[in-house]
């Protein structure tokens, strides 16, 4: 039960990160600065954010 929890949350974050994502990049944000905003809103590093969106953007 926690496990299916815990996928239904993970996949709800990368749904709302993927679509900011998009709206940055249509906003012609660089993408490092959508990188640091991916950051500050997980609250996790630089290096982590940017494999999350290269991971992110390869997959969409």
């Amino acid at each position: 039960m926690r496990r299916q929890l815990r996928k239904s949350r993970e996949a709800e974050r990368d749904k709302n990160t993927l679509g900011l994502i998009k709206a940055l990049e249509k906003r012609g944000t660089p993408t490092p600065e959508v990188v640091a905003m991916i950051a500050d809103a997980q609250s996790i590093s630089q290096a982590e954010a940017q494999k999350y969106y290269d991971q992110l953007v390869v997959v969409s």
